[in-house]
């Protein structure tokens, strides 16, 4: 689930930068993120099957 704040700056970035990739555009929002104040750290990768679980 996407909280509506980050929801409204990854549509904003896919506004501002329409032929970025996927991998340009991920880093992207998490420059944005940062600028706005979001601290972001890197987790352990699971599934939406093992976070369900958990």
């Amino acid at each position: 689930m996407i909280p509506d704040a980050v929801r409204a700056v990854i549509a904003s970035v896919m506004q501002e930068h329409p032929g970025a990739t996927p991998d340009l555009l991920a880093r992207l929002v998490v420059a944005e993120l940062r600028d706005l104040g979001w601290h972001i750290t890197p987790g352990p990768h699971t599934t939406r099957t093992e976070a369900r679980a958990a």
